[in-house]
């Protein structure tokens, strides 16, 4: 799981440069922080980013991105949501990379509802993408694995919230679109009994 979420915070860096083109210092200083691993010097060069950018009347959706993506590896899952959240009401790229994460966030704050309307967000999204790394290196971003963990994801704040009836029909739905999955089998016979 690990290893997947920094698969998906590398994938929203890229997204990042998108949008600024990596023009603004401190979002692309932000940007080589996140890359590096020092996501308290990463969350602070996107802080000062929003900052500048609020002084100046403009919207930073790509710094509030950067925010929630630091604060998601340093586990502060409120502020994830909050700068996630804030980044697309400013307009930010939607993508399910993001949703995936404001959902995440909110299970373990055992926030299910809210974790519920972002994973049905982040479903509804294409499954591939393009992303750039600066204004020459683009590549197609593959999308598939996170909406399919938000699938499951989805059943499993149906069963934290006891409705038993919605956890057995989303993981029929998962089920019947990934018959590969051995423990989502598992997990379809257990719901079986409820």
């Amino acid at each position: 799981m690990r290893n997947r979420n920094r698969k998906y915070l590398v994938l929203l860096t890229a997204a990042v440069c998108v949008l600024t083109a990596c023009s603004k210092n401190l979002v692309r200083e932000g940007t080589e922080q996140l890359e590096q691993g020092d996501y308290e010097k990463a969350a602070a060069a996107f802080e000062q980013a929003a900052e500048e950018a609020e002084k100046e009347g403009e919207r930073a959706p790509e710094a509030y991105r950067g925010i929630g993506m630091a604060c998601y590896a340093q586990e502060d899952y409120e502020g994830t949501r909050q700068n996630l959240q804030k980044a697309l009401d400013e307009g930010g790229l939607e993508t399910p990379i993001i949703y995936n994460l404001i959902g995440v966030s909110s299970m373990k704050l055992e926030d299910y509802d809210t974790a519920l309307t972002a994973f049905g967000k982040g479903i509804e999204l294409p499954e591939s993408g393009t992303v750039s790394r600066g204004t020459k290196q683009e590549e197609t971003a593959d999308y598939s694995e996170v909406i399919r963990e938000m699938k499951l994801n989805r059943v499993i704040c149906f069963e934290k919230k006891l409705d038993w009836e919605n956890a057995k029909a989303a993981m029929a739905e998962y089920a019947s679109q990934y018959p590969d999955d051995a423990e989502a089998q598992k997990e379809a016979e257990f719901l079986s009994t409820r």
